[in-house]
């Protein structure tokens, strides 16, 4: 896994129709990720990672305005891709479902292996010593 994003890579998710076509930063970097958070933060909805579920609608919007990048197809011809045409989106349109799950997706945290889990050989990642039968 690199260790800079790259701030240009975007990723285009396509409506069902194939008509629509929104851009979405490949994945936030350190700026963006604490934007979002500053935003929440600036709407009283917690502080730093800790958003309150309240707000979570707010959250949404906030990683919409900061990982929209782009936009193309009939209904958004002559429109420019800024925060108030992002903020004037309709958040029922199933395109922005694929556009805030695609963002989850591609910022979720990495999963950590599981330190009790088994490994093809049958021992643990533990360290344990296997135990011998009596």
């Amino acid at each position: 896994m690199p260790m800079f994003v790259d701030t240009n890579a975007k990723v285009p998710v396509i409506s069902d129709d194939g008509r629509h076509t929104i851009f979405i930063r490949a994945k936030m970097s350190a700026k963006v990720r604490a934007a979002v958070q500053d935003e929440m933060t600036a709407r009283g909805f917690g502080t730093g990672e800790n958003v309150e579920v309240r707000g979570i609608g707010s959250y949404r919007l906030a990683l919409l305005l900061h990982n929209i990048v782009g936009w193309e197809g009939p209904e958004f011809a002559g429109i420019p891709c800024n925060r108030e045409n992002i903020m004037r989106l309709d958040l029922d349109e199933p395109l922005l479902d694929k556009v805030a799950e695609e963002i989850g997706k591609r910022n979720a945290p990495p999963e950590s292996p599981d330190p009790n889990a088994a490994t093809p050989t049958g021992s643990t990642d533990a360290g344990s010593a296997p135990s011998k039968g009596r």
